[in-house]
Order: structure tokens, then sequence, then C-alpha cells
């Protein structure tokens, strides 16, 4: 229970930011991150909130419809995400730009927006967590997209090239903390949308270095996970990457 609901926890405080650095956002750093505000500067509708719900009073089907909610948003963002990956390889764009974007268009977290906590959700999915609905709702959440659908270089890339590309990626995450720790006022940056701003610049540097878009990528560690498991390599870069990421969010390393 615990691993899919910590999973579908950060799905939701992030509207699917899972994709290229999932193993940094899936990590237990994470959940500190995600009880954060959400994002200043959200849409008209967005700003509207649904009636604060008592968990002790949240029934079933309430639940069922926060996860729908939660699906919607991760489908949106994925979709905004895309596109600002593709332009990224376009043209260059400021990092300072890539955040204004990211928080222009992030959906609200629908936690959030029902009052409810991590805490209080995690409460939520415990009670109901042998409805079929509700586990329909967290599978959708944390599946990975069709194989049978569109390309899929995934599938077919060896655990080697996987450790590759994540020591690229943690090399131009290294450069972009950097970058961030010299801007100004970054104390009033929402370290949500910097993450996913993150996330649309180092899934955009390894899409133009490896043709490869976040979905291959997430694939290819499915695919090669008992290999990657074992593989100190891959390890260590994990280990490096969430170390980098906590200094991004100002926390201590783990």
């Amino acid at each position: 229970m615990d691993g899919w609901k910590k999973a579908l926890l950060v799905a939701g405080g992030t509207a699917g930011a899972a994709a290229v650095l999932y193993c940094l956002l899936r990590d237990e750093s994470e959940a500190k991150l995600l009880a954060a505000p959400a994002a200043r500067g959200v849409s008209g509708d967005d700003k509207k909130k649904a009636p604060k719900l008592q968990v002790e009073h949240v029934t079933k089907e309430q639940v069922q419809q926060i996860l729908m909610e939660i699906v919607e948003s991760q489908d949106k963002m994925r979709t905004h995400m895309k596109i600002l990956t593709q332009e990224l390889q376009a043209k260059s764009l400021a990092f300072e730009g890539i955040y204004k974007r990211v928080r222009d268009v992030q959906p609200q977290d629908p936690l959030e927006r029902y009052g409810l906590s991590m805490m209080d959700f995690d409460t939520l999915l415990n009670k109901y967590q042998d409805d079929p609905q509700v586990r329909e709702g967290i599978a959708k959440i944390m599946g990975v997209p069709d194989v049978g659908k569109g390309q899929d270089k995934g599938s077919s890339l060896a655990s080697g090239r996987v450790v590759e590309v994540h020591s690229f990626m943690l090399e131009e995450l290294d450069k972009l903390v950097c970058h961030f720790s010299m801007v100004p006022n970054k104390e009033s940056y929402d370290m949500k949308i910097v993450t996913l701003a993150a996330q649309a610049v180092i899934g955009a540097k390894v899409e133009e270095k490896f043709s490869l878009t976040s979905e291959d990528i997430e694939r290819a560690v499915l695919k090669n996970h008992e290999t990657l498991a074992k593989d100190q390599e891959f390890a260590k870069i994990n280990m490096k990457m969430q170390q980098t990421m906590a200094q991004l969010m100002g926390e201590s390393p783990p």
C-alpha cells in the first residue's frame, strides 16, 4: 500500500511531474516539497475552491472524484510540459522565463482545492484502498503511457544506455542548480514550479541529445528495473541527483 500511495500523492501534487525526473520526484524529500502552498498566479478559474472537506465525513464517492480530478490535472500538465519541452529544443529561453510559463499553466493541486493535506488524503486512501474504482484511479495516475501507442524506444533501451542518460541528466541538473543559486529573490519562487521547470529544461536537453522522450526513459527504467537495482553506478547517480535536488530546494541532502 505505502509504495503506490506515496507515488499517488506525488503525482497529484505535481500534476504529473514524474516523467523525466521521476526518480527525484518520488523520493522522500518530495513529500516535504508537496506540503508547500500551491503556486501563486493561477488563473481565475483555478482560484475557485471547493468547500473544504472534513476527513471524517469524506465519502468513497468523493475520494473517487478527487482521484479523477488528479488524473485530469495530470493529463493537462503533461500536455503543457510536452509543448514546452519541444519549444525549448527549438529556441533558448532563460530559466526565469520557463518558470513563468509553467506557473501560468499549472493547474491547482486538487488536494489543496478541497482543503485536504497529504496526511488527510493518506488517511482516506487507507480507508478506501479496497474499492475497485479507487484502485483504478491510482493505476491511471501511476501508469506508464501505453507502449502500443506511437513509437516506443524505451522498451528496447539497454540498461547501460539508461545509466548514460541519467548521468547526463545529473550534469544538466548541476548546471541548473548553479544557475538558480544566483537568481535574485529566489526565495519568492514556488519550489513545485521550480521542479517542473527543471523537468522541462532537462527533458529538452535529453531529447535533443538522445532523441528520447520522458516516456521513453520511464519505460526503459521499468523494463530494466531488476538490472538497474543492482547497478552501483546507477545507484550512485540517483543518490547524487537526490542530493542535488535537495540543494535546489534548500534542504539538507539525504
